[in-house]
């Protein structure tokens, strides 16, 4: 994927994967959550994640947070920096940059989208992942 996001690896429906079962085994608590940056991504290969790599230094700190209903609502943004590198990712006249494993849930080639058609998706995905919770 190559973007500034905490955590990347290649763009591979086996490694969207593999990613969706760490988090599971975190979650299940089958594997211990890492607490540095070196430790995630050492996790991320051991588990078979090709192309891991993780933003910051090694030593960065990795907190892990859950939530129930009864807690407070948490909403994670990007930074404004990271917001323009992504917009920066999305090219008129190209399919937008979705990771591969959606090519899955639709027929066909994905639709090239014309510049403001690429902001508007760019826009409604950030406002997704501020929102959505994923199941």
């Amino acid at each position: 994927m190559n973007t500034m996001m905490k955590v990347d690896f290649d763009d591979t429906v086996e490694n969207w994967r593999l990613w969706g079962q760490l988090v599971e085994l975190w979650i299940l608590e089958l594997q211990p959550k890492p607490d540095t940056a070196g430790k995630l991504e050492n996790q991320m290969t051991a588990h078979g994640i090709m192309g891991a790599s993780v933003y910051g230094s090694p030593d960065r700190e990795v907190k892990f947070y859950s939530y129930t209903q009864d807690q407070p609502l948490v909403l994670m943004i990007p930074t404004a920096d990271e917001l323009k590198a992504g917009r920066a990712k999305v090219k008129p006249n190209e399919p937008y940059p979705l990771p591969v494993f959606y090519n899955g849930a639709f027929e066909g080639r994905r639709k090239v989208l014309t510049a403001d058609d690429d902001m508007l998706m760019m826009a409604c995905r950030v406002g997704e992942y501020t929102i959505n919770m994923c199941q």
